[in-house]
Order: C-alpha cells, then structure tokens, then sequence
C-alpha cells in the first residue's frame, strides 16, 4: 500500500519528533490576500470542526511528523 505523504516543507532541517494535527489554510480561498499557513490541533475531530467551518481551509487535516505531512484518510480508503 502506498502512504499519501509529502516533504514538509516548514521544518527545514529539524524534523518534528513529536507528531501534530495540521490544518493548512490558504486566504485566496475566499478572496482574501495573505500567505498561507497552517493551524495546529490537539485532536482529529477539533480540526475536522475547524476544516467544515472555515472556508480558507483544506477539506482534511494532515499529521505531520518527522519531515513528512500524511493524509491518514487517504490510508483509509
């Protein structure tokens, strides 16, 4: 089975030793300018809440964890 992953890109040379829920968002979703970037959850169903609340944001959060973002729900299908 192949696990959707991809660099992260933010962690530079110090890859993140302990594993955190992230939700990317991207202002231009509705019109707005800015950079992106990326809110931080203490559980799945908090960003999850965040994802169907927030226009800006990305559908489904990721987990991020030693140098790679994974999309746990494309695992699961």
């Amino acid at each position: 089975m192949d696990v959707p992953v991809c660099k992260d890109l933010i962690q530079g040379d110090k890859p993140l030793e302990v594993p955190e829920i992230r939700v990317w968002c991207h202002p231009h979703f509705v019109k707005k300018s800015g950079s992106d970037y990326y809110k931080v959850f203490d559980t799945f169903k908090e960003a999850l809440d965040f994802c169907s609340s927030h226009d800006e944001a990305e559908e489904v959060p990721l987990l991020a964890f030693r140098g790679y973002e994974i999309n746990l729900f494309e695992i699961a299908n």
